[in-house]
């Protein structure tokens, strides 16, 4: 439902959640404590706006929010909100109010107003990392980072006038050579389509992200609309606009294409280096000009380059001109001097954190806007075609009269009590169904995020409603529902088949008899570590790669990957961490098959299996079977489950006498793999 992970899809600039594992120990706590299920509401949503000697301890459960994915290309952080609202309403609610972000929902009584009121809430809130220690400690740690911050901050400023000089050095001295590589791969483009930049950049010496750029500059039709270039532009609309012009020597009678071009590109390179010489001085005198009128009232402004010459000079060396430079490239087109003291001033910065003591623990976490604001209606779903603006507000239909506007602070905790209220109609239901789901593999209602028009009604509407009471009035406690749901007698059907029953209801919807299910793929590996006698119990801290061969924890502490999810995850249906999930589907496909009998991980166990099986001496393989049945599948172990094993450990036996070598693994590690790769092993019958 949360849609955990601990990192994002995208790999530019993705942001990592080193701490999100606090979130996953925030949640493991709040269950074995039986947290209330309104106070667990409330925690999530807006835990740092509640008062109290526990705030800290709550910060890490915001999680909720603030380990969600983040949307590149979405300046606006429109799509982030939406997924806040889908996550939030869909999880605690059971309705799609993402829906009626381009139009009033189709289906339920969802206006559009009512999905800006919230979409209010989330772009009045921050991503903030939250400190989870006292604020002592915090403090020291400030204090004792102070240095290293402040040299830190010397080098990325170094590293932005450094950059900075690149470009201005690059517009002097180069920028008449990638104007003429940009027109040849250009003409060349006319008769050899596949030619690209790398290779022309290669050939000339130049850099081919640097061409690249080059040549959507020289192309946009605001490039032609340059003063400056207008000689180039002459140039180029007089040639031949077929044929490809880049070659040394001319037919006869013919002007010289290519030198044309370069004398175009020479006459256009002094203007920009006279307009950064020009631009260096002004900005000299004005820092001259500001030193010696310190302290003076005013200031004249002194002089300025020309709007279009600012402007050109802006779209050559400015943060996002033809010359800038990514970071990560800049250093090598720096002078030897400049690397050297960078890398002095980094030296030195490694040997001052050498010396800090660890870092305070944080929490990804969320905070209150400065100024929270209400958002405008986006007609059909455009920021740029905006309708009315939009207080802050719950959800009408869920409301008494008309919703009253959230005005303290982004509105979070209104929001948050809004639904963990007793007198909404939807929170306890949509909660108490996805515990039934939980022990019966699908809700009452089976659409157990979509409790709208379109989802699935209840099959035994009263039971869910008498649930959801009886849920509220033992003080939410999530504990209580477990037990008060696993001690019925319908949880305590067997799950065999009555013909009969089986033809009037084979779906089961009315619950004649229990569900077969497929264990989860974390339960069935923490099965697996459990019975081979390895399974480590220990209970939070940061998470581990499932792959690495050592891992014996239980799953719910591998760390989860938007970008690159854990292979035996994905394989066994692991959930989409993207997006929110009611359910998990399940699959049957022939690699799961081949995981389960060459995977190291089932290798490993087998043999671990084996060995705990074998451990007792004096005990024969009769014994040691009618020990590894109910281990295994929670049943006494019958006279065909022994024979059936005898006969299996014999042939094992016999192969690997008549082969030369020894086998893979040894008879009883082989027994022990089939046991663990049965249905049985993986099925709740």
């Amino acid at each position: 439902i949360a849609r955990y992970g601990e990192d994002q899809a995208h790999t530019f600039q993705a942001r990592k959640y080193p701490e999100g594992y606090r979130y996953r120990d925030w949640l493991v706590q709040a269950f074995n404590e039986d947290l209330p299920y309104d106070r667990f509401i409330v925690d999530q949503i807006a835990g740092d706006l509640v008062a109290g000697p526990d705030r800290t301890d709550r910060l890490p459960a915001l999680g909720f929010f603030a380990l969600g994915p983040v949307y590149y290309g979405d300046p606006k952080k429109l799509d982030q909100i939406d997924d806040r609202i889908d996550t939030l309403t869909r999880g605690f609610l059971g309705l799609t109010v993402a829906c009626a972000r381009c139009h009033d929902h189709k289906y339920d009584p969802i206006p559009t107003e009512d999905y800006y009121a919230l979409a209010g809430v989330f772009a009045s809130t921050e991503y903030a990392e939250a400190p989870v220690a006292p604020t002592d400690v915090v403090e020291a740690y400030r204090r004792a980072a102070a240095p290293a911050d402040a040299l830190a901050k010397r080098i990325d400023q170094r590293v932005d006038a450094e950059t900075a000089g690149v470009a201005r050095a690059l517009a002097c001295d180069e920028t008449a050579r990638y104007m003429v590589a940009a027109w040849k791969l250009e003409t060349r483009r006319k008769t050899s389509a596949g030619t690209t930049a790398a290779q022309l950049a290669k050939e000339e010496g130049l850099r081919d992200f640097l061409l690249d750029a080059w040549v959507r500059y020289l192309a946009a039709p605001a490039a032609a609309k340059r003063p400056a270039l207008a000689r180039w532009s002459a140039v180029i609309e007089r040639q031949d606009a077929a044929s490809d012009l880049s070659g040394d020597a001319p037919a006869a009678g013919e002007v010289h294409a290519a030198g044309e071009v370069r004398e175009a590109a020479e006459a256009f390179q002094k203007y920009v280096r006279a307009l950064v010489r020009l631009r260096d001085a002004i900005d000299e005198h004005r820092a001259a000009t500001a030193a010696n009128a310190a302290g003076a009232a005013t200031a004249s402004a002194g002089p300025a380059l020309a709007e279009p010459d600012a402007q050109l000079l802006d779209e050559l060396v400015g943060p996002k001109g033809v010359f800038s430079v990514p970071k990560n490239r800049a250093e090598e087109l720096m002078p030897a001097r400049a690397r050297a003291e960078l890398a002095g001033m980094r030296s030195e910065l490694e040997e001052v954190k050498k010396k800090l003591p660890p870092k305070y623990p944080v929490a990804h976490a969320l905070a209150d806007a400065a100024r929270p604001l209400n958002m405008r209606v986006h007609i059909r779903g455009n920021p740029d075609t905006l309708g009315d603006e939009v207080p802050r507000h719950f959800l009408s239909v869920l409301s008494a009269g008309t919703p009253h506007a959230f005005v303290q602070g982004s509105g979070r905790l209104d929001l948050a009590r809004a639904i963990a209220g007793r007198d909404n109609p939807l929170t306890a239901r949509v909660m108490v169904n996805r515990i039934w789901q939980h022990h019966f593999g699908h809700g009452l209602a089976r659409t157990a995020s979509n409790f709208g028009a379109l989802g699935e009604r209840p099959t035994h509407p009263e039971l869910l409603d008498h649930l959801a009471s009886r849920f509220m009035a033992s003080g939410w406690s999530i504990k209580t529902m477990h037990r008060a749901i696993m001690l019925s007698a319908t949880y305590q059907s067997a799950s065999r088949t009555d013909p009969q029953n089986q033809e009037a209801d084979p779906e089961n919807r009315l619950l004649w008899r229990m569900n077969r299910r497929r264990l989860e793929v974390e339960v069935w590996r923490d099965g697996m570590l459990a019975v081979s006698g390895t399974l480590e119990r220990t209970i939070g801290g940061p998470s581990l790669d499932l792959a690495a061969p050592q891992n014996r924890r239980r799953t719910l502490y591998a760390a989860i990957s938007r970008h690159d999810l854990d292979g035996l995850l994905r394989l066994f249906d692991f959930p989409d961490p993207n997006i929110t999930s009611a359910e998990r589907t399940v699959t049957t496909v022939p690699l799961q098959q081949l995981f389960v009998l060459n995977s190291e991980f089932m290798v490993a166990n087998a043999r671990a299996l084996a060995a705990r099986l074998t451990a007792q001496a004096g005990e024969d393989d009769r014994a040691r079977i009618a020990r590894a049945i109910p281990l295994l599948y929670a049943r006494p172990a019958t006279e065909r489950d022994i024979e059936l094993g005898l006969q299996f450990l014999a042939r094992a036996a016999a192969d690997a006498t008549a082969t030369a070598g020894s086998p893979p693994l040894l008879p009883w590690e082989q027994y022990a793999q089939v046991l663990l790769g049965a249905n049985e092993f993986l099925y709740v019958d």
